[in-house]
């Protein structure tokens, strides 16, 4: 945690002193090095890539909605080429919660018998997840408009885990009332993988010379469960999308 720290503080000081650099030379052309920062927030959720046999019905759906924070460099190949490169570094909060209705729910627990039950009744997820985010990719200016397409990837690192699973104990476990008048909480942020990549695409609009508004569609390439846990059937990928502002401190 406090080699991450120091890394975030070294790489903002080193970027927000790049805008005073370029300002030596004097020119004043707008210059081939951006750097800016961005505030924004994302919606959206762990999702599987179709809906699992054993949900029925999806009864609640909260997608988020927490703050993605962080500084952007672009880098324009030529002075007139419509093409950048991008590189960031981003404090990213990913968050969701689901309740759904299943029938016969696989349950497999981590045993050496690998022991299985069948659930039916209501289950409600929750995920609240801390991660630092190195992004990457290639941006277009489109001809005479003020809106520029981009694609790309990203590494994100997990400093915060949490994802809990509820059983409504009215269910039935096996045929069986699992465990009448309760809900039972089971805490899984430990099987979350630590590390999570994917691809990222969005499109920003251009306000002015510094302001603009971003888009990013984030899709999460690996399982958010780590190889060893199979517990529940669910085969789930981050799936966010983020909206916010930014702003270009050098020009």
């Amino acid at each position: 945690m406090k080699m991450i720290r120091t890394l975030l503080l070294g790489l903002s000081l080193g970027l927000l002193a790049l805008p005073a650099r370029a300002a030596e030379t004097g020119d004043e052309q707008p210059s081939r090095l951006g750097v800016g920062v961005h505030l924004g927030f994302n919606i959206g959720g762990a999702l599987p890539p179709s809906v699992p046999k054993p949900v029925k019905k999806v009864t609640a759906f909260m997608p988020g909605g927490t703050p993605n924070v962080g500084l952007d460099l672009s880098y324009r190949l030529t002075p007139a080429s419509p093409f950048s490169l991008l590189l960031g570094l981003e404090y990213d909060i990913r968050s969701f919660s689901s309740t759904v209705q299943v029938e016969d729910m696989p349950i497999r627990y981590q045993s050496e018998d690998f022991k299985e039950q069948h659930y039916t009744g209501y289950q409600r997820v929750e995920m609240d997840t801390r991660y630092v985010v190195v992004p990457v990719g290639v941006s277009y200016a489109l001809p005479n408009s003020s809106f520029r397409l981009m694609a790309g990837g990203y590494y994100a690192h997990a400093l915060k885990r949490k994802f809990t699973a509820k059983l409504d104990g009215d269910g039935l476990m096996d045929g069986r009332v699992y465990q009448e008048g309760a809900v039972l909480a089971f805490s899984l942020g430990d099987f979350l993988v630590r590390n999570d990549v994917g691809v990222r695409f969005g499109a920003d609009y251009q306000i002015d010379p510094h302001w603009g508004l971003t888009a990013r569609m984030n899709v999460g390439l690996p399982k958010i469960f780590d190889k060893s846990f199979e517990v529940m059937p669910y085969s789930l990928r981050h799936v966010f999308l983020n909206l916010g502002v930014s702003y270009r401190i050098n020009r």
